[in-house]
């Protein structure tokens, strides 16, 4: 039993007082230090390290070794004569605290309360001397039986998982369980971010392998009854929604997504694209979204074209004009802004200019043809150029060359209103009829798409 520890909470000194306390006239007077002399200490089997509790009651000792002796303590043995206060609070920190090994005893003709009656006293007689040996006997065996007991506090039994350790960290526990919590709730969050990311995804998918009109507005019923945290999945989607012309549907899912992200250049785009789609009515709304998403980022060479657009179904040639340049000087290379800042210059009448802009546009369509480089979208510019130029030749033989490509339906229709848009400023006209019909019969041929 070497290195074990024992701490004896019980009264101390001279004390006199009724030990049934319904019989309170009944007085005894008990000297407990001669108790714990003469008859407790003697009982403690060899091996135990013994501490009494007023031998803790010092400033400055109480708080720390006497709550760590009630805990740590491999036996802790109170004397409940008298019904001592201090003993009570001590034995109910240590059943609290600790299931190791209590060992009560008491005077006999103690009337102890209801409380503790349950559990096992030995009574020792102050008052018989004789009977003292058979006590110091079975207080000995109790402790000797205690200290190899796993478990014997009412507390423990009564809350088997109930687990107290004593702290030795920097932190205060109730810090760190608050710690430990948020860091739970984190990892919950964390957790359901990754499954509604996956679940995002997983539409997102989806709505780029919709093509049908009816499956687009599906997905958008699907995802408008959902929180959606993706501004990816709802561009998408409205991008989606714009090209089968569900329009307002488009808008409402920009919208959306403009809430999670209020200063992303490419939404405010869209929208006013959206708009721009929705025609002359919804014009401003095009220029106001346009134009707030260039103060955030004015390098869009796309968006000064599609901005040049606009200003151009207005009728405001010289803002268009500005636009377009602007795209040019940001993709020097780019047919688009070529083209259309020739158009401009011409519909202003600007014919010199006009054709300086359209011989840049032949040099360029030309080099791509000659490294093998060039498209449907290459041979419709140089087309244009042809037309503007006086090359009559050029240009049929371009625009047939760009119709063997089977070019999208869209795209020669854009090509078809360029040449229209010339006849009206009259620039070019002559070359541009006679060019049209290659271009029209196209369309005729494509209607259905």
């Amino acid at each position: 039993m070497g290195g074990k520890r024992l701490f004896v909470a019980m009264p101390y000194g001279k004390r006199k007082a009724p030990l049934d306390y319904e019989e309170p006239d009944k007085v005894s007077l008990i000297d407990f230090d001669a108790v714990w002399d003469g008859i407790l200490q003697p009982s403690v089997p060899p091996g135990f390290e013994t501490k009494r509790a007023d031998e803790l009651r010092q400033p400055g000792l109480i708080d720390r070794m006497y709550n760590e002796w009630l805990f740590e303590a491999d036996i802790v043995l109170a004397d409940l004569t008298f019904g001592n206060p201090n003993v009570y609070y001590e034995l109910g920190i240590r059943q609290a605290l600790s299931k190791k090994g209590t060992v009560l005893v008491a005077c006999k003709g103690s009337k102890l309360p209801f409380d503790v009656r349950n559990q096992y006293v030995i009574n020792y007689d102050y008052f018989a001397a004789p009977t003292l040996r058979a006590f110091q006997t079975e207080l000995r065996q109790a402790i000797e039986n205690a200290s190899i007991q796993e478990m014997d506090s009412p507390v423990h039994v009564f809350l088997p998982g109930l687990v107290v350790g004593r702290y030795l960290g920097e932190k205060p526990p109730e810090l760190r369980v608050q710690e430990l919590t948020q860091r739970i709730e984190d990892l919950e969050g964390t957790l359901r971010d990754q499954r509604s990311h996956d679940e995002e995804e997983r539409l997102l998918d989806k709505v780029r392998a919709a093509t049908a009109a009816a499956r687009i507005l599906n997905l958008y019923h699907l995802i408008s009854s959902r929180e959606i945290k993706s501004v990816r999945l709802l561009e998408q989607l409205a991008i989606s929604l714009r090209d089968v012309s569900h329009l307002d549907e488009a808008l409402l899912t920009l919208d959306r997504a403009l809430k999670i992200a209020p200063d992303d250049p490419e939404l405010l785009r869209a929208i006013g694209f959206v708009y721009r789609k929705k025609g002359p009515p919804f014009y401003s709304q095009a220029e106001t979204y346009m134009e707030r998403a260039l103060l955030l980022n004015d390098q869009d060479s796309e968006l000064h074209g599609m901005l040049g657009g606009l200003f151009r179904r207005t009728g405001n040639y010289e803002r268009a004009l500005t636009q377009y340049k602007r795209a040019h000087e940001l993709q020097p290379d780019d047919l688009y802004p070529l083209v259309t800042v020739g158009a401009m210059c011409g519909a202003l009448g600007r014919v010199g200019e006009a054709k300086e802009w359209y011989r840049k546009l032949q040099g360029i369509c030309e080099k791509l043809v000659s490294q093998e480089r060039a498209d449907h979208w290459t041979y419709l510019c140089l087309g244009e150029s042809g037309v503007a130029l006086g090359n009559q030749d050029v240009a049929n033989a371009a625009y047939r060359k760009a119709l063997s490509c089977n070019p999208p339906v869209e795209h020669v229709r854009s090509e078809a209103e360029q040449l229209e848009f010339l006849v009206e400023r009259d620039f070019a006209a002559d070359q541009a009829l006679r060019v049209l019909p290659i271009l029209r019969e196209y369309l005729v041929g494509h209607r259905s798409q």
